[in-house]
């Protein structure tokens, strides 16, 4: 999925001029707002492995199709988006645009479906299988999920395997259908803004949940899984969850927001940076998680441009990025004395600092970054590859990026040694994601 704060002396809005950089009439430097900016609607626009935030796109329907209202068809192009029932997500959205916001990778079934299956007699249950098929269809789940679509493959459950999709879902899968292992912090749209489709009480989106209930409770029940043993399935999310839940420590020295305005934090660069009122929650993804309440100022990087070091200015946009809290005028005021947080994203659900800073206080000196070491600052860091066969030195591991066929050659084993990555470079535990993956450095 990135965050920032202001100078002392600075008690209004009229004295922001002072705390950020005047512009040379003496006013206050221009702010870009999100409704200053076009989005990146396309992959092509951004850069590789870059969370693209999600958008609407309108667009008349398919031939022999129905459309809205205004004559067309609408759909959030995000993982939790959906286009209207019995229609099918891929063909109203980019899904090359809703991987970029979760990482996507192929997994074996985890179950191959049998042909002799006494279920496929049951005309009842098959009635219920193509209708929750059709469901899915209809979600931003389907760009995952579904192989007639996906560029290498499912991510384990497959709508489209054949004769019985669903015992390619695993045990656990099966608990967030059913809405028992807890998925909240993937985000949801209300059903009222995403065609009726709802979570709330299930975690595969659906427009009938008593109907989704009892389909996939039925399941549960065939494969005798009681409903302690799926409540004690625990979230998902990975990193994305244990980031909710982590508490924000006193910042170091050289992280926070110091009295003159500079935003400092630690860790590489940042695409998002948030400003929060102590005690408020981490932010955490879209569409309904990336604004937590106390959010006081919140700056974004566009997808297409490159993230921003260290020592921004409270209350300033650089190039490249826009102003999304609040969505007029200026940032307020820091008042001095107060306890804030500061939290900066490598992207959305990444954080590199999540810390709590007096506003007013000295930040005092950061130390220098050690060196690395084990030849970390030459080879082929950084270089374009395909496989890991293109790699060489150091940076022997090829990181692919979601999506993508290319990535960039880096290191792995930096959860034990972080001096194995060059300075700047941060780290990721890529089996968070994927299991049996190692922690890589990543790229600032």
């Amino acid at each position: 999925m990135k965050s920032a704060a202001f100078l002392a002396a600075c008690l209004s809005l009229a004295a922001l001029a002072s705390c950020s950089e005047a512009a040379s009439d003496g006013g206050p430097e221009p702010v870009t707002h999100r409704s200053d900016i076009t989005p990146v609607t396309r992959v092509e626009d951004a850069l590789p492995g870059v969370f693209i935030p999600p958008f609407l796109d309108c667009r008349p329907p398919l031939a022999g199709e129905s459309a809205g209202p205004d004559g067309k068809v609408c759909t959030a192009v995000s993982i939790a988006g959906a286009t209207q029932p019995e229609k099918s997500f891929s063909q109203y959205a980019s899904c090359d645009v809703v991987r970029t916001q979760r990482p996507y990778y192929p997994r074996e079934p985890a179950k191959v479906p049998s042909a002799s299956d006494p279920r496929l007699k049951d005309a009842a249950f098959m009635g219920e299988l193509a209708w929750a098929k059709s469901q899915i269809a209809a979600t931003g789940c389907a760009c995952c999920h579904d192989s007639r679509i996906t560029p290498r493959g499912p991510a384990q459950w497959d709508i489209a395997a054949e004769p019985l999709w669903l015992d390619t879902l695993s045990d656990t899968g099966l608990a967030l259908f059913a809405g028992l292992a807890d998925s909240s912090v993937l985000g949801a749209y209300p059903a009222a803004a995403n065609h009726g489709f709802d979570r709330s009480a299930t975690g595969i989106p659906t427009t009938d949940t008593p109907r989704m209930k009892r389909f996939v409770d039925a399941e549960l029940a065939r494969r005798r899984i009681p409903e302690a043993q799926a409540r004690a399935v625990p979230p998902f999310g990975g990193p994305i969850y244990e980031n909710s839940v982590r508490p924000a420590t006193a910042c170091g020295p050289g992280e926070g927001v110091e009295p003159q305005g500079r935003v400092l934090f630690k860790g590489g660069t940042a695409r998002y940076v948030y400003v929060l009122e102590a005690g408020s929650k981490n932010p955490g993804v879209p569409p309904n998680l990336d604004r937590p309440q106390g959010t006081v100022w919140r700056l974004d990087v566009l997808p297409s441009a490159e993230a921003l070091e260290s020592g921004l200015r409270y209350g300033t946009t650089p190039a490249g990025s826009y102003q999304d809290t609040p969505s007029e005028g200026f940032a307020p005021s820091l008042v001095k004395g107060k306890t804030y947080q500061l939290t900066a994203l490598r992207d959305v659900g990444l954080p590199t600092t999540s810390c709590l800073f007096v506003f007013g206080e000295p930040l005092g000196t950061a130390a220098p970054a050690p060196s690395p070491s084990g030849g970390a600052a030459s080879g082929s860091f950084g270089a374009t590859c395909t496989d890991s066969t293109g790699c060489s030195g150091a940076a022997s591991y090829c990181a692919l990026m979601p999506g993508r066929s290319s990535g960039y050659c880096t290191a792995t084993g930096c959860k034990a040694n972080p001096s194995v990555c060059p300075e700047k470079w941060g780290c990721l535990d890529l089996s968070s994601f994927q299991p049996g993956a190692p922690p890589i450095c990543t790229k600032p």
